[in-house]
């Protein structure tokens, strides 16, 4: 039973169970991209075990279709006073509505492999973040840890003992449902046995036996209430004045037909200990009565038990599988993989810091077995590659609705027991083992040195932008209605600079000289550029595939954010003689922050002189590509440059720019 189920019951908000910074990031994608969809994968990222059981599958897909923000959690998020009104009214109507893929609740898995991948709007993908890592963490964790001592006992009754030691109430419940989902007999956990139809089972204290002035009495008294399942804890005094009254309660007993189920050692050396008991009780005649061990019990003092057969029949093991006591935690991370572009199109993601690379893009991974039916090795592709093997990841919900029916407990512990057979053996021995491959396919690492080379490039690369004054028909075609004579013959140098721009993935600001009928500026110069009009267009060898025009109302920044990540080119529409006449430029420029800009187009005298001036009181480092610039009167803007080259702007040419890309752009 989850936290969040325990909290509808009690009226607590559990949709609060959520780190603050998973509502700040939503109400920033609320804002600024509410229409993003994007795909997160969790898996464990550094292995400390050989193996791992995935568990918690099936609750975190519960709490994601169950995740509702109540008045009571909107209110207490308004208190804050960080969160807007229309952000809070969404998360009032909040659903998930998205996809999840999952491994099955139980199955055997390895680091870097997804164990669950969520697809849909990035606001309900983000928000689930810390929840699905908790609940996935929690289970994953104390599930393996549980089937290690199970593989350790070799076949051995282990009980589950740990309620008292474990962290908190969910996590005792999480100990006594997973260690029984891999093969324990029982629970001392009773909520467990309601919950999860567990079998219950316990001995008794050393308060009990302490209560009474005589051990014997106490044993004694035991049995009456429960003669068919008593079992004695015989180290409250001596281990050996402990199995004296055993045997003089069990000889009692024979004339009554009754008899004594075991007994339970709970302290000292227990190997010596249990062999003394074992000679003592056959000698006694008491061949059927069994020994139960505990005490500080994990895998590891299991396996050395046994190793020098030490007649021990059961363990009851307590807190260091109940709080996984060696690795009390496991290294599960949730990443964005993948995010949506224009029309449809996907863009995988990694991240690339120190120990903590990520592979890029949606994964499936896929399960290759030996003829024998052993685990062979797993396969991590792309999801569109074509993989043999079994498929682990399979789509758990579909459009907010679930689309599988969980198994019972009991189904799964079946299921799991037949998934251990198949362990190569090597993986359940706890000494040195070679590690299990997880293989990456071909066209995963092509794809990752794909991403890792485009990000490398992007993050050493200085910020450049190039930016295109007014190349169009109107000023470049001899037909044009505002013909600069000899600009036509500079349509090479524009073009190659376009493409170069293109290639070395340098953004591109163009402006556009854009006219209504009798325009004002109709009264100095003749009509040109009118909106719509061939005249107004760029000249194809400026334009790239992957533009926008950018008209003269205001755009919000979030809507502004969202052309900037789109398109390569923002050809921006401007009334007059300045592209700052537009007033979305100043914000583009603040969102590119570029730290060098090289401006080039026409006219010197006019468009092109008022966008240097506009850059220059912004305070930008501009270089002016001085053979790439149509001027009307050659002296007349060899004066204007010089007047801006004692404000600062720098000039080159075409070549120059050409060789900087070519060093600084790979």
């Amino acid at each position: 039973m989850s936290l969040m189920k325990r909290g509808k019951v009690t009226g607590v908000p559990t949709e609060l169970w959520i780190d603050l910074y998973e509502l700040t990031m939503a109400q920033a994608y609320f804002l600024h991209r509410p229409r993003q969809y994007a795909s997160f994968e969790l898996f464990i990222r550094s292995p400390r075990r050989p193996f791992y059981l995935a568990c918690g599958i099936d609750e975190a897909v519960d709490y994601a279709l169950n995740l509702r923000f109540s008045p009571q959690a909107t209110g207490y998020l308004r208190s804050l006073k960080i969160f807007r009104k229309d952000f809070l009214e969404f998360l009032r109507s909040f659903r998930f509505r998205g996809s999840i893929y999952g491994v099955k609740e139980g199955e055997i898995v390895f680091a870097n492999e997804p164990l669950v991948r969520i697809e849909a709007n990035i606001i309900e993908a983000q928000l689930l973040e810390s929840a699905l890592l908790n609940i996935i963490n929690l289970n994953t964790t104390l599930a393996t840890k549980s089937l290690r001592v199970m593989l350790a006992a070799g076949g051995k009754p282990v009980y589950d003992f740990s309620l008292r030691r474990t962290q908190g109430l969910d996590a005792s419940l999480a100990v006594a449902r997973n260690s029984f989902l891999v093969g324990a007999k029982g629970t001392s956990n009773v909520l467990a046995g309601l919950l999860f139809h567990i079998p219950v089972v316990g001995t008794m204290a050393h308060s009990f036996v302490m209560s009474f002035k005589e051990e014997l009495d106490s044993f004694r008294t035991f049995w009456e209430i429960f003669p068919k399942s008593t079992i004695l804890l015989i180290d409250t005094y001596s281990v050996r004045k402990g199995i004296d009254n055993v045997i003089r309660l069990a000889r009692f007993l024979q004339k009554r037909r009754g008899k004594i189920l075991g007994v339970r050692i709970d302290s000292g050396d227990i190997r010596k200990e249990a062999r003394d008991i074992r000679h003592r009780l056959d000698k006694a005649g008491l061949n059927n009565t069994i020994i139960v061990a505990s005490g500080d019990l994990d895998e590891y003092k299991i396996k050395a038990l046994l190793r020098t057969n030490a007649p021990i029949d059961a363990f009851g093991v307590g807190t260091k599988m109940g709080t996984s006591a060696d690795a009390p935690f496991t290294d599960v991370v949730y990443k964005i993989v993948e995010v949506s572009l224009l029309r449809g199109n996907r863009l995988p993601l990694m991240k690339l810091s120190e120990n903590k690379t990520i592979l890029p893009g949606r994964k499936k991974i896929s399960r290759k077995f030996s003829p024998q039916g052993y685990m062979q090795y797993d396969y991590l592709a792309s999801i569109q590659e074509q993989v043999g093997g079994r498929i682990l990841l399979r789509r758990l919900v579909r459009e907010g609705k679930k689309v599988y029916t969980p198994q019972t407990l009991r189904a799964l512990r079946k299921e799991v027991e037949r998934k251990i057979r198949t362990l190569p053996a090597n993986l359940k021995d706890l000494q040195e083992y070679p590690p299990y491959q997880v293989k990456i396919s071909k066209g995963l690492k092509k794809l990752s040195r794909k991403i890792a080379q485009e990000i490398n490039r992007q993050i050493n690369k200085p910020s450049l932008l190039f930016f295109d004054i007014d190349t169009q028909y109107d000023f470049v075609s001899p037909r044009g209605k505002l013909y600069v004579p000899g600009a036509e013959k500079f349509k090479g140098k524009w073009g190659f600079l376009t493409h170069l721009a293109q290639k070395k993935k340098v953004p591109i600001l163009a402006s556009l000289d854009s006219h209504v009928q009798n325009d004002k500026e109709f009264r100095q110069f003749p009509p040109h550029c009118i909106r719509g009009s061939r005249g107004e267009r760029k000249i194809s060898s400026t334009l790239i595939k992957s533009y926008f025009i950018l008209d003269s109302k205001p755009y919000s920044l979030s809507e502004l954010l969202a052309v900037k990540e789109r398109y390569d080119q923002i050809i921006i529409r401007k009334p007059t003689f300045s592209v700052f006449s537009n007033p979305n430029t100043a914000l583009l420029l603040d969102m590119y922050m570029p730290e060098e800009i090289y401006l080039y187009g026409l006219a010197a005298e006019f468009c092109v002189k008022a966008a240097l001036e506009g850059l220059l009181k912004r305070g930008e480092r501009v270089w002016v590509v001085e053979d790439a610039v149509v001027a009307i009167e050659k002296q007349k803007a060899e004066f204007i440059f010089q007047q801006l080259k004692k404000k600062g702007v720098k000039f080159v040419t075409v070549s120059e720019v050409r060789d900087r890309l070519n060093k600084e752009y790979i």
